[in-house]
């Protein structure tokens, strides 16, 4: 099943969330002919609805859409012969048309050299209405094209809006899938509606969810950690977490904590980064008894910033990260769960602590050695 085709807009009153951004295309189309500029530029992230609202418009108006990806014809030439062809030609069975320049912000490099002044030679002459997408408004290839251009800017969908879209299909395709399964599918999405629907068509259970949602966060997360860890710059290290998928603060924490031993090898260095985790840990538990919400923000500047800032220079050595304990499905491994409970109660009774404290705290530093001497269960 294709989702994403199968569930795509067909008319205006499918269009939900976005009215106010699909109003002004509408506008735009029945007042052309009146207007000085000649060309609609629709910017905003990947999946924001920017395309299916074209196409959704286009079914309720009765238009043609004449789509060309301007990424994959960028020179003037070809602009010129695809799209200046189209704007001069009448529709099929005179049917009102919509020259749709999909991607104009990937107009780049010396391959397309001349197309965007082609572009706007076209705007200013077409005898129909020319829409134009791009993801970035601030590319430098568009600073002219916007000079010539009404602008509508879509947002993200927010969190519930997918949910509450992925939810429905749930229903009609009679998935299965839980209301968890649901929320880490619209979680991930982040605002795209069309990743959330190419997510939902390609599982067909909550554990294949789970897979999904654990790969994502792995993958990213493992990307995240090289930049803590391998950069000392504070630019980069402010903006190592922003992308993560369905991961909050807490977890990144977690996973920071338990990789430091993995890299750092310097006592000044692990203590540090420690210390900072530890501040972290701090503020997240302030949060969790007073929901002061607000000191996320340190909780992530001392996880990234302050762990990162804490080696002198960036060790060159391949270093393997794994998941916090927590994560790792322990419980399922009758030797390492012996193991644990072997080096909990002997060392507790070294350290005047408890056995759970001494598992907790001090496992990752004196377990492996602290095991070879007594001889591994």
């Amino acid at each position: 099943m294709n989702v994403l085709k199968k569930y795509s807009a067909k008319s205006v009153e499918d269009l939900v969330g976005i009215e106010s951004e699909v109003k002004g295309i509408i506008d735009f189309l029945k007042d052309f002919r009146v207007l000085k500029k000649k060309a609609l530029l629709l910017v905003g992230p990947e999946g924001s609805g920017k395309t299916s609202s074209v196409y959704a418009v286009a079914n309720s108006l009765g238009f043609d859409v004449v789509e060309v990806n301007a990424s994959d014809k960028r020179n003037a030439e070809n602009i010129k012969s695809i799209v200046g062809g189209a704007s001069k030609q009448a529709g099929l069975f005179s049917k009102n048309k919509i020259i749709l320049i999909d991607e104009v912000d990937g107009l780049s490099g010396n391959s397309d050299r001349g197309g965007v002044r082609e572009i706007n030679s076209i705007i200013k002459s077409t005898s129909f209405p020319i829409i134009m997408t791009a993801n970035d408004e601030y590319s430098s290839r568009l600073e002219s094209v916007k000079q010539n251009s009404s602008i509508i800017r879509f947002k993200k969908r927010g969190y519930w809006h997918v949910y509450n879209f992925i939810k429905l299909i749930n229903d009609f395709e009679k998935k299965g899938l839980s209301v968890i399964s649901l929320k880490k599918v619209a979680s991930m999405a982040q605002g795209d509606v069309r990743s959330a629907l190419n997510d939902l068509g390609n599982v067909e259970s909550d554990a294949d969810v789970n897979e999904l949602f654990e790969r994502a966060k792995e993958s990213s997360i493992f990307d995240a950690l090289k930049i803590i860890f391998k950069s000392k710059t504070v630019e980069s290290l402010l903006q190592s977490v922003d992308n993560l998928r369905g991961m909050d603060v807490r977890d990144v924490v977690s996973w920071v904590h338990g990789n430091i031993c993995n890299e750092y090898e310097k006592p000044h260095e692990l203590r540090d980064a420690y210390d900072w985790t530890s501040r972290a840990d701090v503020f997240l538990g302030r949060i969790g008894r007073r929901m002061y919400w607000r000191f996320l923000v340190y909780a992530k500047l001392f996880s990234t910033v302050g762990v990162g800032l804490s080696k002198d220079e960036m060790y060159r050595k391949f270093s393997r990260y794994y998941p916090p304990m927590k994560m790792r499905g322990v419980s399922k491994n009758s030797k390492i769960r012996a193991e644990n409970k072997a080096f909990g109660v002997e060392f507790s009774g070294l350290t005047h602590c408890s056995s759970k404290k001494a598992l907790k705290e001090y496992s990752p530093f004196f377990k492996k050695s602290f095991l070879s001497e007594k001889g591994s269960v």
